[in-house]
């Protein structure tokens, strides 16, 4: 069992000090999601983090939940870790208090694992199409370290081993929202990310 506590800080330490540099930042990439003009979403960055990552405020992450499919290898490597975070509920008391004051409404939780899992469509497809978006997938990831890799793996292990004791605790797993191919695509996922870290370390 991977004790929480231990990623969370894992994840602190591998992105400790990463800047957005020239990157896409989060509202910047939600302007390119909403199609406006090159005009429009620079003047949207103007109020993007760039230096501290820790100061995104948790209700931007909420706005923004799609930006995640614009960024570009810096953005990527500069907002990679507040998602995985908030996916891990570090902020879920400030969540709690956004959704009591209704500002949570018309907004879309950030799913991290979707994207952490996307690539995994494209991996046998021979397709143009297929290996054009394998390889836009890889280039926004291609800019992690092996221990900022290293941190996406224990993530994924630590939702398999999430998953598996709370359906331990239930007669059936599909008591809980999941089944096997949720753990069979995270799985896969580790593999996944577990070659990439062994190719940054070589």
């Amino acid at each position: 069992m991977y004790i929480k506590e231990q990623l969370i800080d894992k994840i602190k330490r591998a992105f400790e000090g990463q800047t957005l540099d020239d990157g896409i930042g989060l509202w910047e990439a939600q302007g390119i999601d909403d199609r406006l003009t090159q005009d429009e979403c620079k003047r949207l960055r103007i109020k993007d983090e760039k230096e501290d990552w820790n100061k995104i405020p948790v209700i931007d992450l909420y706005k923004c939940s799609s930006s995640f499919s614009f960024f570009d290898a810096k953005g990527m490597r500069f907002h990679l870790p507040i998602f995985m975070l908030l996916a891990l509920g570090v902020f879920r008391s400030e969540e709690r208090e956004l959704e009591k004051n209704g500002l949570l409404k018309s907004t879309i939780e950030p799913d991290i694992e979707f994207h952490l899992l996307y690539g995994l469509k494209y991996l046998n497809r021979k397709d143009e199409t297929g290996k054009r978006t394998l390889e836009y997938h890889n280039e926004r990831f291609s800019l992690l370290t092996s221990l900022q890799l290293q941190s996406i793996v224990e993530f994924l292990k630590y939702r398999i081993s999430e998953i598996k004791e709370y359906s331990s605790k239930e007669v059936k797993m599909n008591a809980s929202g999941m089944n096997d191919d949720d753990i069979i695509q995270l799985e896969k996922g580790v593999e996944y990310w577990t070659k990439k870290m062994i190719i940054a370390n070589q």
